[in-house]
């Protein structure tokens, strides 16, 4: 990178921080912080919602994100981005599935538009259970990865990380952001919070 480019995007950042200067409360220590509300159709126990929550919890904090989960509607005690993941039972997946023609092997989908992450918890449970995973540990990653959605600047996957198009169930490798779209996503962050979807 050149001399001016840097200066370039010192500047970039400095406007950014600037002009979120007075959201600073939305960082919990300093960190932008993202309210996911969830939307259990599904059922999912609580307690394996939670270890759920936990890990894509773990993939957030490594890229220096404060997640705060609540239930659908309750209000959260911190401000920053609101955002909704719906976990959808089994009809109401294969609805959506078939509606918008959505490919085999895709465990959810993101609405950019609406800040949704929707979760296809029983092709969670299929995938699991075909390469001996735990269903609370991939409901974290799909979690995390469709999150990883809404909060970054472009609408795409990776070729690396937990961005990547598919969830490779069969390695052991960690599935984190790339230090590129964590930065990214804390400024997207940073600029977008107290707007509640």
């Amino acid at each position: 990178m050149t001399n001016w480019a840097r200066v370039l995007m010192s500047g970039l950042t400095f406007t950014i921080t600037l002009c979120t200067a007075g959201r600073a409360l939305a960082a919990q220590d300093g960190e932008p912080t993202i309210i996911l509300h969830v939307v259990n159709h599904a059922g999912i126990a609580p307690e394996d919602l939670a270890r759920a929550e936990d890990e894509a919890t773990r993939i957030y904090a490594a890229a220096g994100v404060h997640t705060v989960w609540a239930a659908e509607n309750e209000a959260a005690a911190v401000p920053g981005l609101h955002l909704r993941v719906i976990l959808l039972r089994r009809d109401m997946a294969r609805h959506m599935i078939r509606t918008a023609r959505v490919a085999n092997g895709v465990l959810g989908q993101a609405a950019r538009p609406t800040g949704r992450a929707y979760i296809f918890t029983h092709r969670i449970t299929e995938m699991g259970t075909q390469y001996g995973r735990d269903f609370v540990w991939v409901l974290g990653q799909v979690m995390a990865h469709e999150v990883g959605h809404l909060v970054l600047p472009i609408y795409a996957h990776s070729d690396r990380g937990i961005m990547r198009a598919g969830l490779i169930l069969r390695s052991n490798t960690d599935r984190l952001f790339t230090t590129e779209q964590g930065a990214a996503i804390r400024s997207m962050v940073m600029a977008s919070s107290d707007v509640t979807r």
